[in-house]
């Protein structure tokens, strides 16, 4: 019976194993940003777009509308009193005071300056510029991810170091107990041991309690139920020391920025070119432009329509001044901003750095201070050191291991914020 249930108790284990699901700091990253409304506005930046594409080409569609025009004018006989007035080429010789028609007007553009391709364009930089807005946001995403992914290593890794304590403080307390029961020890030496356990319990306690705050923070951010999750550790990103190259969204923005204002400027000078049209235009009535017409009739016009801006083009120099100033300004803030980036990556550097040397001196001391633990052990048995001494030098063999798991995930950390500051997450 008792080997049956042994048996079922191990099969129970082993399948709370198997259903337990390993998770990757890659695998929460596309969940966290699946979970954001990114291809939903690159997705209706890209309607946008197109809306935004043919208004910037209406120049090029007919122009068709229908027109009704009623006038009247106080007019006089321009041959009255000379010897063409018995003469005058029209039925009456007064022009006729009331014109009206009605008709149809069209017109098309043949050429208006090249509003219709640099309008296209900067339509286009413009969605561009959307678009690198929210890839910048979902950066911001995946890098809180990496924070809270490895903020749940640590705490994991504190809470398996703390783990191991406790279970060595059980044994001991065992020890002290049946020395104790031996009449070798007082119970000063034991109470001492069991309050030191219940600090180390309690500090359990508050890690755990913040692991599982970081863990629900990690669920609603990916969407994911990751209670029972087994977090994998990611392996160490590869960085280059010598690359100085940066690939932040933001220079992508800033040069961005700049081609917005140089097609502002063309767009600008667009105006003050030529533009050229056909237009015809036909009805019935009288014309206002057919003064000395008396009866209705049908009638058109058509012809070519030139405009020669002269004016705009003062107006165009004095944006193009201003264009100018404002690329002077963008010029400046990307400089700072690379200026920046550069110090931020050089101190990363510094600090991955020094943390690798950390690291190195870390497996030393934890080494010693595993075998002076070991000593101690001993030696609070045989009475030669007091329980704060034992207690004193369980703590810093605590602390060192503690240390080093630390400075490893400190490690990990730094690289992915090296990779941050690149721009190459």
């Amino acid at each position: 019976m008792r080997k049956l249930y042994a048996i079922l108790c191990l099969l129970a284990f082993g399948f709370h194993l198997y259903a337990q699901e390993h998770v990757t700091i890659d695998q929460c990253q596309s969940w966290a940003v699946a979970q954001t409304s990114a291809n939903v506005q690159k997705d209706l930046n890209g309607q946008i777009l197109k809306e935004n594409l043919g208004n910037a080409s209406a120049h090029l569609y007919p122009k068709l509308s229908l027109n009704g025009n009623f006038t009247y004018q106080s007019a006089h006989n321009p041959w009255e009193g000379t010897e063409y007035a018995d003469v005058s080429p029209f039925d009456n010789n007064l022009p006729y005071q009331m014109q009206y028609n009605i008709g149809l007007d069209f017109e098309q553009t043949v050429f208006e300056g090249g509003k219709i391709f640099f309008g296209r364009r900067y339509e286009h930089l413009k969605n561009e510029a959307e678009i690198y807005k929210i890839d910048l946001a979902m950066n911001e995403i995946k890098a809180q991810v990496i924070n809270l992914y490895l903020s749940y290593l640590i705490l994991d890794k504190q809470m398996g170091i703390i783990e191991n304590v406790q279970s060595t403080f059980e044994d001991q307390i065992k020890q002290l107990k049946v020395l104790l029961h031996e009449g070798v020890i007082s119970a000063n030496t034991l109470s001492q041991l069991e309050l030191e356990a219940l600090k180390i319990e309690q500090n359990y306690e508050e890690i755990k309690a913040k692991k599982n705050s970081v863990i629900s923070s990690l669920s609603i951010l990916t969407g994911k139920d990751l209670s029972e999750a087994v977090f994998d550790i990611p392996v160490l990103p590869e960085t280059d020391v010598f690359n100085e190259n940066s690939q932040r969204l933001e220079f992508s923005i800033f040069e961005n920025q700049k081609r917005q204002l140089e097609y502002q400027r063309k767009l600008h000078f667009s105006n003050s070119l030529p533009s050229l049209s056909f237009f015809a235009t036909g009805g019935y009535g009288r014309p206002t432009y057919a003064y000395y017409l008396n009866k209705n009739q049908w009638y058109y016009m058509a012809g070519v329509h030139l405009h020669v801006p002269v004016i705009e083009w003062a107006k165009t120099s004095g944006v193009g001044k201003v264009i100018n100033i404002q690329k002077e300004i963008l010029q400046s803030k990307e400089q700072d901003f690379r200026n920046a980036n550069q110090i931020a990556i050089q101190d990363k550097l510094n600090e991955i750095h020094r943390i690798e040397q950390m690291l190195v001196l870390d497996e030393q001391i934890t080494a010693k201070y595993k075998n002076l633990t070991k000593t101690s052990s001993s030696q609070l048995v045989n009475g030669t050191i007091t329980a704060i001494d034992y207690i004193r030098q369980h703590n810093d063999e605590l602390q060192s291991l503690m240390n080093q798991e630390l400075h490893g995930i400190q490690l990990l950390k730094a690289k992915y914020e090296l990779l941050a500051l690149r721009g190459q997450i």
